[in-house]
């Protein structure tokens, strides 16, 4: 199973870096998001590779799959409208959800380490 899970990791992150050469000549956020779709995947793999990790680090490596998810769409419109690209968002987010999420994510981890650990 581990075999499988990193051979699709490994397919998208190849999709991915295809995508980041296609944004060479396009904007940031263009860059910035085919970026994120190539840095991602080969984070969860690194991840699951190195288990048993604390969940401090592992459940924000894992949330980290919803904006992900939501890249390739943004990253279909930015390339077709540059102009629908806002200067407060990265990969279509806002940057405060950047920082609270990731926060939060950190913050629930520590709680759910301390509570699965004797």
């Amino acid at each position: 199973m581990r075999i499988v899970l990193i051979a699709l990791a490994t397919a998208w992150a190849i999709g991915a870096l295809f995508a980041f050469v296609l944004t060479r000549e396009k904007t940031l956020d263009a860059k910035l998001t085919a970026g994120y779709l190539v840095a991602w995947p080969a984070l969860l793999v690194l991840v699951y590779i190195n288990q048993p990790l604390p969940l401090w680090i592992g459940l924000p490596v894992m949330f980290g799959f919803i904006p992900w998810f939501l890249a390739g769409p943004h990253l279909w419109q930015i390339v077709k409208d540059p102009s629908s690209s806002k200067p407060d968002e990265v990969i279509g987010i806002p940057i405060a959800y950047w920082k609270w999420g990731s926060i939060a994510a950190v913050v629930l981890g520590v709680l759910f380490n301390a509570l699965v650990r004797p």
